[in-house]
């Protein structure tokens, strides 16, 4: 994973796939809302 996505990751302006949300969390050993969750804003 390049440093410009896990940029774009940080700063809301790329939403990965469930299969890379699942690795990014396997990686880490947490589960994935743990890493990744959804604002009530971001429902649109």
């Amino acid at each position: 994973m390049s440093r410009q996505t896990i940029n774009s990751l940080e700063n809301g302006r790329y939403y990965p796939s469930i299969l890379l949300a699942l690795q990014i969390a396997h990686h880490f050993g947490v589960p994935v809302e743990q890493v990744f969750w959804m604002e009530a804003d971001d429902e649109n």
